[in-house]
């Protein structure tokens, strides 16, 4: 569910910026900016990079559904903290900011994420709420120590309240093997073969 989250918001930024740039390269992908290695993803040139620093659960709606839901599993609400990165080489910094402000323009414009303005988010999400996640300078200085890379310009966003229920979730598995090549092209082929082949064997398992 996470990753039909992730793609569809990244999808429709994406398209956002080339509307404002007039640019038809992509400007958005789903990437970690060093792999295992800590070596440099060069994918992540010259676009704006979105990976996940944190999952959470919405602790106010547990409290909310424990109480309505005595003696069952109730739905679980997580929030997802999400960081967009500017990467350009040769110390174009400028255009880095540029990028980012254009981020911030979107999630200004659109803070709130459904299935009638955001196709692909999948079936059993109803609505993601988006709002700015402030991270403090001790923690940017973690945040980047432990990613192994230098500081780029960079802001995050929480995506609120995506539910959890079982029954929905399982429901949610065709869409999820309908990877659209606009989807590879930002999670990156390899990622996205990967989340397919995945898929589809916990399929062939049940």
């Amino acid at each position: 569910m996470i990753h039909n989250v992730i793609t569809a918001i990244a999808i429709k930024l994406d398209e956002f910026i080339k509307g404002k740039l007039s640019v038809s390269d992509d400007t958005v992908i789903v990437s970690s900016l060093v792999d295992v290695k800590g070596n440099l993803n060069q994918d992540i040139e010259n676009k704006v990079s979105m990976f996940i620093i944190n999952i959470e659960e919405e602790k106010i709606a547990k409290n909310a559904n424990i109480s309505a839901n005595q003696g069952l599993n109730p739905p679980m609400k997580i929030n997802v903290m999400v960081m967009f990165s500017a990467y350009f080489p040769n110390f174009n910094y400028i255009e880095a900011l540029r990028y980012i402000s254009l981020v911030i323009e979107f999630f200004q414009n659109n803070n709130v994420f459904d299935s009638s303005n955001t196709p692909g988010l999948g079936a059993s999400v109803n609505k993601v709420y988006a709002e700015l996640f402030n991270v403090s300078i001790h923690e940017i200085n973690d945040l980047w120590g432990n990613l192994g890379a230098n500081y780029i310009p960079s802001i995050c966003f929480k995506f609120k309240q995506i539910v959890f229920d079982g029954d929905m979730i399982s429901e949610d598995v065709p869409e999820v093997l309908g990877i659209t090549k606009r989807s590879k092209s930002i999670l990156g082929d390899v990622a996205a073969s990967t989340a397919t082949n995945i898929i589809q064997d916990e399929i062939n398992d049940n």
